[in-house]
């Protein structure tokens, strides 16, 4: 015989004060019964939340994308970095490093390339690279310093757009 208590229909139940063994297994039963529905709703939820934050995670359609400085360096084991950029008056100056990794890299003439970390002003560029140490000259438009030391100095003034001074 069928008994319904609350929502949930007992299907064998005999006797609700009986106490048997039956009567046990029917109630786990109803009670993993209910545990599953919650745990489903529970996953539609989170699944639901999920899919808007990752929604937030994506850049927008009209977002600029990332700018990347790229340069031409002997093999792989070079690295390129950006250590600072600073706004003048009429320029932005970008002072970055290559530096060659220890250990084994293939041995071609490839490009090494760092994303800019900040949106740029919309003004003219002067990109400082310290660290080369190969003879041929490069096609890219930098400017290849021993040091950048006399570059910050040059600098002392501006406005610092990265790293993002702290306040």
């Amino acid at each position: 015989m069928d008994h319904t208590v609350g929502n949930e229909t007992l299907l064998g139940y005999d006797s609700y004060n009986g106490g048997t063994e039956n009567d046990m297994n029917i109630r786990i039963n109803v009670a993993r019964k209910n545990a599953l529905s919650g745990v489903f709703s529970l996953g539609l939820a989170l699944a639901a939340v999920s899919c808007s934050n990752a929604s937030s995670n994506l850049p927008a359609a009209d977002a600029p994308a990332p700018e990347e400085l790229t340069i031409m360096v002997p093999d792989g084991g070079w690295r390129f970095g950006i250590e600072r950029i600073v706004e003048l008056d009429s320029e932005v100056w970008i002072l970055a490093r290559v530096r060659r990794e220890p250990g084994p890299a293939a041995q071609m003439i490839q490009p090494a390339k760092t994303v800019i970390p900040v949106v740029l002003p919309a003004k003219s560029r002067r990109v400082f690279v310290v660290g080369k140490t190969w003879a041929w000259p490069n096609q890219e438009p930098y400017e290849f310093v021993p040091s950048l030391d006399p570059v910050v100095k040059r600098a002392d003034k501006a406005r610092v757009l990265y790293p993002v001074p702290v306040k």
